[in-house]
């Protein structure tokens, strides 16, 4: 670079030139190093004088839908590349502290006389500031509310189409000059906004107020106006105005048609704490009509006390994770102490992404929870019933059950020939199988009813699995024809040391009863195996394959649930507990249960257990 290129930069580069600029904005030199800055570009970039460090000092850059993005794309890089002025590029910068910045950013390349690249200019706005403008003159917000850029002595130098017409003036009006925003306010309304503005210009906004503006015909409009400073030194304003009288007309409508299906509405302002209530909304909270709620607190004030802690903190993760705030609730009076209220609202976020405002809604939910517990009651009732029941029906089945087998047992030898069967033999063994049957489906509902009530309790006891199945195995064999022909046990080939497992005995082998039970009554009569492996250190896995009917798709998710049936009621026997009450023994155990089954090929019913200490 010669000596008359550098000087040319420097004087491009002049602190007092910079500094009178009413943007952030920094030189750099043809490789993209800055050589100055302004006061506005270090605080907004975050720039130092200790060794000038690249021109955007952040650690990553994305663009605002939060897509990669390389420094080679930024409008700087683009106006060196191309030696031409580049229009405003938009992206966020991200630092390692977590902080993001939404900035447009626009440059111009600076060429010696004879055409040589010497740097570029570069103006950055914080579209944190000027976003809410920008999506009003697009069209977006400019249709709810009036836009304004104003300074602060009454002159407006841009406004949008809904502003102009709160107002009743024309855009030409505008450009001539025929009124400005101080002259357009009531008189008694001039010290509020005199007010506003001494607080804009110490803390940088205002908090929103209401006044009256009087239009051009005389008439007046009540408005809700707020502001904040964003050129600093031109004391210039962007801010919103909200015609009230229109959003009082919307307002009553709604409120006129909520009320007729009584439910309440609400809007919370997070920023100010203002805190809205319909009529509806304070006569379910037991309130007068006349009632005005200072903020979110009065609320909370009017709730349970056992409810309001669970509330509050609802609000408090809705509005932090911008997500859906529901809740149900009672209300602190002794006079409505039977009254139950539910009430969910939206988060409302301004274009920096912070929230600011909640609206929701709020109904009577009494007769709902006074159905649930009359429900509540009832399930109460059959589950007794049902307990009740499985005792009583336990004892003289158990009697049954012994006496035919002392029967079977006290009979002489049946006679050799396997075609002849005693007729008494053969009765008892009958009434043995049914009263089986009939112990395992008290049993069932026995389970069940201590389910529904979590009162399943385990005995845990150190067991050899490999002893466990075989012993299972034989046991049912024994007592099962149908087990003696088409019951098969895999076992790994070699098992040292033994697989020691801590498991409740009893209710493992009710898991296993469970799955042959309906792998033999599904199957379709063919075999039934039940496999031992080991797919890891400390866990095994127990398989119950058959090779029957299958079970289709849409069955297979309720198949855990009580009195849920895989096939037609009527098509096989059963009470549709012998699955759930499988599943809840095992998740007891900390294991799992799946199964896979294709129609017309089979299922596998898979178990996962840990072999847990039995000091766990």
């Amino acid at each position: 670079m010669t000596g008359t290129d550098a000087t040319a930069l420097e004087m491009l580069g002049a602190r007092d030139l910079l500094e009178a600029l009413p943007h952030a904005t920094y030189v750099c030199d043809a490789h993209g190093r800055i050589v100055a800055y302004n006061a506005d570009a270090a605080a907004l970039l975050r720039l130092s004088s200790d060794g000038l460090p690249p021109y955007c000092p952040a650690d990553e850059l994305v663009t605002l839908s939060g897509a990669p993005l390389g420094r080679e794309e930024t409008a700087v890089a683009v106006a060196l590349r191309t030696r031409a002025r580049t229009p405003a590029h938009s992206y966020a910068l991200v630092w390692r502290d977590g902080r993001r910045l939404r900035v447009r950013e626009s440059a111009r390349p600076v060429l010696a006389v004879d055409g040589r690249l010497l740097g570029a200019v570069c103006v950055v706005e914080n579209l944190r500031e000027t976003a809410v403008y920008e999506a009003a003159k697009a069209g977006g917000l400019a249709q709810l509310v009036g836009m304004f850029v104003s300074d602060m002595h009454g002159e407006l130098v841009e406004v949008t189409d809904e502003y102009l017409r709160i107002l009743g003036y024309t855009r030409d009006e505008l450009e001539q000059g025929a009124f400005r925003w101080d002259r357009c306010t009531a008189p008694e309304h001039l010290m509020r906004d005199h007010q506003g503005i001494e607080e804009a210009l110490r803390t940088g906004k205002c908090r929103p107020y209401e006044k009256d503006y009087v239009r051009k015909d005389g008439s007046r409009v009540p408005v809700l106006i707020g502001y904040a400073l964003v050129r600093p030194k031109l004391n210039q304003f962007i801010g919103y105005v909200v015609d009230l009288s229109t959003r009082l007309r919307e307002y009553t409508a709604l409120n006129e048609t909520m009320r007729a299906a009584e439910t309440g509405i609400w809007d919370w302002d997070a920023r100010t704490g203002q805190v809205i209530w319909s009529d509806t909304t304070k006569t379910l909270l037991g309130m007068s009509p006349d009632y005005q709620p200072h903020d979110v607190h009065d609320f909370l004030k009017l709730l349970h006390v056992d409810d309001r802690d669970r509330v509050s903190k609802a609000l408090d993760h809705a509005l932090v994770t911008r997500t859906v705030f529901r809740s149900d609730f009672r209300l602190r009076d002794p006079e409505f102490r039977d009254r139950w209220l539910f009430s969910q609202g939206g988060v409302f976020c301004d274009y920096a992404g912070e929230a600011v405002r909640m609206s929701g809604t709020l109904v009577d939910i009494s007769a709902r929870k006074q159905a649930e517990q009359v429900l509540r009651d009832a399930i109460a009732v059959r589950d007794e019933f049902l307990s009740v029941a499985s005792h009583e029906l336990r004892t003289p089945i158990t009697s049954i059950l012994m006496r035919a087998e002392s029967l079977l047992r006290k009979l002489p030898a049946p006679n050799p020939d396997p075609t002849a069967k005693e007729p008494l033999v053969a009765a008892l063994q009958l009434i043995i199988r049914q009263a089986r049957k009939i112990d395992s489906l008290v049993g069932d509902m026995l389970d069940a009813t201590r389910l529904s009530h979590k009162k399943l309790f385990l005995e845990p006891q150190d067991a050899d699995v490999v002893e466990l199945l075989t012993t299972y195995f034989s046991q049912l064999c024994e007592h099962d024809a149908r087990a003696r022909t088409g019951l098969h046990l895999e076992l790994p080939a070699r098992v040292e040391p033994p697989i020691v497992a801590a498991w409740d005995r009893r209710r493992i082998e009710q898991v296993l009863d469970n799955l042959v039970s309906n792998a033999f009554k599904y199957g379709a009569n063919q075999p039934v195996t039940v496999r031992l492996t080991v797919p890891r250190p400390g866990a095994v896995c127990i398989e119950v394959e058959d090779h029957g009917i299958g079970i289709a798709p849409e069955a297979r998710d309720k198949l855990f649930q009580p009195f849920e049936r895989a096939h037609r009621v009527g098509s096989f026997s059963g009470l549709g507990l012998g699955l759930y009450i499988a599943r809840e023994i095992v998740h007891a155990h900390h294991g799992s249960i799946t199964l896979v089954s294709e129609l017309g090929v089979g299922t596998i019913f898979r178990v996962d257990l840990p072999l847990v200490p039995a000091t766990s």
